[in-house]
């Protein structure tokens, strides 16, 4: 999913903040509900933010949006590709978008019945690390060094890590059993 091309759509709807936060929420109600649907998540994503109309433009970066998040979050391959800003972007707008991620994250496992005190252990401390990130401090990310910038890239990696661990623990998917074909008859004596 292209970020500026959902940033520029999202121009005349700042009450949906970013395409970060939109992208964390939809991953957030997809971990909280493995059956929601992408209707529902449009419809419960304008009712929130009290959006009236929309031009079909922006429904059908919608539609690309889900159909990413859903592919990357519950596909096969276990790489979610987050919706974030070009690596070209300055350091201090691509934290603060990982910020927005990780809130949208929250809120959207919320609207799900999710919560840090329904989940505990591991996945309890992974809430709180992600709620840690949504406050993320931006100031002084102006100036930057090598290891800033790899720290960030841990810091995405972490999130993305710590996304398909909830993912899993929430919607555990259970393999098909093992039909053996032509199973030998024969006893051993």
């Amino acid at each position: 999913m292209d970020f500026d091309q959902l940033n520029n759509a999202l121009k005349v709807h700042p009450e949906l903040e970013s395409p970060s936060f939109l992208q964390g929420m939809l991953a957030g109600l997809m971990c909280g509900d493995a059956d929601l649907r992408e209707a529902v998540w449009i419809k419960r994503l304008l009712e929130e933010a009290e959006v009236k109309t929309v031009k079909e433009s922006l429904l059908v970066l919608l539609h690309e949006l889900y159909l990413e998040t859903d592919k990357t979050l519950n596909g096969s391959g276990f790489e979610l590709t987050m919706c974030l800003p070009d690596e070209s972007e300055p350091l201090s707008w691509r934290a603060a978008m990982i910020g927005q991620w990780c809130e949208g994250f929250l809120y959207g496992l919320g609207l799900a019945g999710q919560s840090e005190s329904k989940l505990t252990g591991d996945l309890g401390e992974l809430l709180r690390d992600f709620g840690d990130i949504a406050r993320i401090e931006i100031s002084g990310l102006d100036e930057i060094s090598d290891e800033d910038e790899a720290d960030f890239m841990e810091l995405v990696e972490f999130v993305k890590i710590g996304v398909l661990t909830l993912n899993e623990a929430l919607n555990p998917v259970e393999g098909s059993p093992i039909v053996m074909q032509d199973a030998p008859t024969d006893t051993l004596h």
